[in-house]
């Protein structure tokens, strides 16, 4: 009892001590919006049209260079602990371990109690855990909300992530809005008798333009990034990447271009810098001819792009993570894509289920979309509706031409294939975390759907005991109702 009193006091000054750097954050941003709002107006009163104008583009360059890193500043001051209680309970969702191995789930969830008697079963006073230190790593020890539980007396929240992508990066925007802006003053400086020789050669206004177009992008994304609470110091080194990136594919793209660049040349530029893969198709599609084969081939044969909800904002996304086509994302770690990604866990689990389905079609990747567009007449869009449509409708004969006929084979053969399907799926270890995440009664009875057959011990995952199994059966199935009334 006098333990549970000290763990609660200490939680209440760690938030009291949050509170108060937080007022003091607000106090140095609001001193900070006055001088900027100064630093504006008194040089319009005092100076003449020509000085006001470079006035006037030199602090427009500040300020553009300075909003992506305040979108970080204000994403870590105000960002709350529900990030962590919301992993939590994916975790506990996907089943990705046994209950004991899971960090501490919300008091306030049914999978509280069966994760108290699993964790006293290990008879341990160590506070470690590794799903707990993949989240600080990213987002910091003061954002888990559990932290009175394991905090070291003395020791203050840290954050983990280091601060200077976000410096560099806004070093890089600096320069590219003075290269677009150019404020007339800068060109009355003199290095004393050094002539500087104008070498090399830069294509200057296409080279803007192409700022234009990664600056334009990279605000967008962190704004996005800002809402779904995603905002980490890796999407400013993504930053730095595309801007470094499209000035040196514009600089080899404009080898091509002949004379003085005109308008067509600058939109090309802004796109480049928007998406820099068109500037490197550009180049593949002008070495195609001298070079041939030698040139590899920029497309993959399942492609992100062809999963349905996923857009290129979520395409670059992931390319960030190292996943560049569907085989990657079946077989990622769906741990780190949650943490990392932010992706809404239904979201996500939808695209994995997708493409686990596109994976084990037997057809040319080619002619993927025409067989999903015959299967979606079936009702049938991802692995999880095949298996279960098959297991429901599988001895229909009609159903089992239909079937036939949309996956290509003979008529007889429609079953053979679905089934040898299924079996293939079972061995896949991110699917099972997809069918035990599909399983959840309270997303069943949103559907309208059939239960699923329920698994048998050597399909389950080879880390959970069959005691585990029906001990989480039991204690998340009607109750966990109550579990989304009492979140919400």
């Amino acid at each position: 009892m006098a333990r549970s009193s000290r763990d609660a006091r200490r939680q209440i000054d760690i938030e009291q001590a949050l509170d108060r750097a937080e007022r003091i954050g607000r106090l140095y941003l609001s001193l900070s919006l006055v001088g900027v709002i100064a630093l504006i107006l008194v040089p319009t009163i005092y100076l003449d049209e020509s000085n006001r104008l470079f006035v006037l583009k030199l602090v427009s360059a500040g300020l553009l260079a300075f909003l992506p890193g305040w979108l970080y500043l204000q994403f870590i001051r105000n960002k709350g602990r529900s990030l962590y209680d919301e992993y939590v309970l994916n975790l506990f969702r996907l089943r990705i371990d046994k209950l004991a191995n899971l960090p501490a789930p919300p008091k306030h969830t049914t999978y509280y109690i069966p994760w108290n008697k699993a964790h006293e079963k290990l008879q341990t006073k160590n506070k470690d855990n590794l799903y707990r230190t993949k989240f600080e790593a990213i987002y910091g020890r003061s954002s888990v909300s559990t932290l009175g539980l394991i905090i070291e007396k003395g020791k203050p929240p840290k954050r983990t992530e280091a601060f200077s992508p976000v410096v560099y990066a806004t070093l890089i925007m600096c320069l590219g809005w003075v290269l677009v802006l150019q404020p007339e003053l800068l060109g009355a400086l003199r290095l004393g008798d050094v002539v500087p020789s104008g070498r090399p050669l830069l294509p200057v206004e296409p080279l803007q333009f192409g700022f234009l177009g990664a600056y334009t992008f990279i605000i967008q994304d962190l704004v996005r990034r800002y809402y779904r609470d995603d905002l980490r110091t890796s999407g400013y080194i993504a930053a730095i990447s595309r801007i470094v990136f499209s000035a040196v594919l514009i600089m080899t793209v404009n080898l091509m271009w002949s004379g003085q660049a005109n308008q067509q040349e600058n939109i090309l530029a802004f796109f480049i810098g928007f998406f820099p893969q068109i500037g490197l198709q550009v180049l593949k599609t002008a070495l195609t001819k001298p070079l041939g084969r030698l040139v590899p081939s920029l497309s993959t044969k399942y492609p992100l792009s062809s999963l349905e909800g996923l857009n290129f904002w979520y395409e670059a996304r992931l390319n960030e993570e190292g996943i560049e086509d569907q085989q990657n994302l079946v077989s990622a770690s769906l741990v780190d894509l949650m943490l990392r990604t932010r992706a809404p866990v239904m979201r996500l689990v939808d695209w994995l289920d997708q493409a686990f389905l596109h994976l084990h079609l037997p057809v040319d990747p080619k002619n993927l979309e025409g067989m999903t567009t015959e299967l979606r007449r079936l009702g049938i869009r991802t692995a999880t509706e095949l298996e279960s449509t098959f297991e429901e409708l599988g001895e229909d004969p009609v159903f089992q031409g239909a079937l036939s006929a949309a996956l290509g084979v003979q008529d007889n053969e429609g079953p053979i294939v679905a089934r040898s399907i299924v079996v293939a799926l079972n061995g896949e270890v991110n699917y099972w975390h997809v069918r035990e995440f599909r399983r959840h009664s309270w997303l069943k009875a949103s559907r309208g759907r059939m239960p699923l057959p329920a698994l048998t011990v050597n399909g389950a995952h080879p880390e959970l005991s069959e005691r585990e199994i029906d001990l989480n059966t039991e204690s998340n199935g009607e109750a966990i109702v109550a579990e989304g009334a009492a979140t919400e």
